[in-house]
């Protein structure tokens, strides 16, 4: 699955939401930032998430360095 472009995506909303799935409780004055993060690792992410990989491949059961 890939995720939408950053631009479609209520990052408020969607902090919102994990916060609440993973019973955080952050305070309204460091919201902005926490908000302001999440869009910023998203952005971050989009190369990896949205690389294109053949069918052919397999993902690893277990990871082993």
């Amino acid at each position: 699955m890939t995720p939408e472009p950053s631009n479609s995506v209520d990052m408020a909303s969607y902090v919102d939401l994990m916060a609440a799935t993973l019973g955080l409780d952050i305070p309204e004055e460091i919201k902005a930032g926490v908000v302001a993060n999440v869009e910023h690792i998203f952005a971050i992410a989009q190369p990896v998430l949205t690389f294109p990989l053949p069918d052919t491949v397999e993902s690893a059961a277990t990871f082993e360095p």
